[in-house]
């Protein structure tokens, strides 16, 4: 039988390995975005597909203000959004104002936009994208957890898109 401290260093080496390859699994979808440099054109439209992944990355992860890579994704996508050329993100109030001044939301509601955008290229009217960028959002937001920050007007919006009747909720 083995000892009490050989059995603890086994449950202790188990517990190390566990956090170590969830933490590589982590950083397996997520690019080291640290070296990335976004201060010229060229940065902008090379990181495109980056911007793709991080975009990826953050809906495939649940709302965590203590999340370290989400915290890095969510700068370098807003970092990216700012500074590309080859786009133009009007955060509206009337749209930004569901999400009660929550950066969380807010961050997705962006990241939502931008996905829509890179998959919709020659769609310039603001209102598709605002509707195509909700439609994308809201099924995110219903999955999670934490809804304790959700405005009224953002429950309202979620049941509209239920429904299907986002677009008259939006656009009455």
């Amino acid at each position: 039988m083995p000892s009490c401290s050989g059995m603890m260093k086994k449950i202790g080496l188990f517990f190390f390995l566990l956090l170590a390859g969830l933490n590589y699994a982590d950083a397996q979808d997520l690019p080291n975005l640290k070296h990335i440099k976004l201060n010229k054109t060229a940065h902008f439209r090379n990181a495109e597909a980056i911007t793709v992944k991080v975009i990826d990355y953050l809906f495939q992860t649940p709302i965590d203000k203590g999340n370290r890579s989400r915290i890095e994704a969510g700068r370098f996508l807003i970092d990216w959004m700012n500074g590309t050329p080859d786009y133009t993100f009007y955060l509206e109030e009337k749209e930004t104002n569901f999400f009660n001044t929550d950066s969380d939301l807010t961050l997705m509601y962006m990241a939502s936009m931008t996905k829509f955008m890179l998959e919709n290229k020659t769609i310039k009217d603001q209102k598709t994208i605002v509707l195509g960028s909700m439609q994308l959002l809201l099924p995110y937001l219903n999955k999670q957890e934490n809804k304790k920050n959700w405005s009224k007007e953002l429950w309202e919006l979620n049941d509209a898109n239920q429904k299907g009747k986002l677009a008259e909720y939006l656009y009455p």
